[in-house]
């Protein structure tokens, strides 16, 4: 199970939106360093989870996601298009001798159509697993409650309400 610590930014009626910093579940990447999918070096994202802590606008949350889940999705949004486009190109192969045409060009077209049909399976289960909340990570635990602060230009290691002198 990995999980993460991060910032409420907006409560919904069950959902949150939790920003996040890449910590733990990246730790023992060996692509860590090198790793954008985050789109920038800084490694903060945001993130949809299920509210079941209650957490509130500006509290420091722990966010879960079930190791086997996030496998699941990373088989089926890398290796699962890839191997039905491969068998696309094989069907090509063998469908371009029975219409005397050339294997190659059968093949790749074959190829990329049952490519971007995966592609488009992929998308249909992402919208059925939005709808459900399936792969959804959760929120299990308020560490720190919020003080009045400006989450949108929050920092993960700067305080939380700026100090002022009277």
């Amino acid at each position: 199970m990995a999980t993460e610590e991060g910032i409420i930014i907006n409560v919904n009626e069950t959902t949150a939106m939790v920003r996040t910093k890449q910590m733990t579940a990246c730790e023992s990447c060996a692509e860590k360093d090198t790793c954008h999918s985050t789109g920038g070096s800084s490694k903060i994202m945001e993130v949809e989870a299920d509210n079941t802590a209650n957490a509130q606008l500006g509290d420091t949350v722990i966010v879960t996601f079930e190791s086997s889940q996030l496998f699941m999705l990373s088989f089926l949004l890398y290796v699962f298009p890839i191997i039905v486009m491969i068998i696309g190109a094989l069907l090509g192969e063998r469908v371009a001798g029975n219409f005397n045409g050339n294997p190659s060009t059968y093949s790749a077209i074959m190829g990329f159509a049952f490519f971007f049909a995966a592609m488009a399976v992929v998308k249909l289960m992402d919208k059925k697993a939005r709808k459900t909340g399936k792969y959804r990570p959760e929120i299990i635990k308020i560490k720190k409650k919020a003080r009045i602060m400006n989450v949108e230009n929050s920092e993960f290691d700067s305080p939380t309400a700026p100090c002022k002198v009277g």
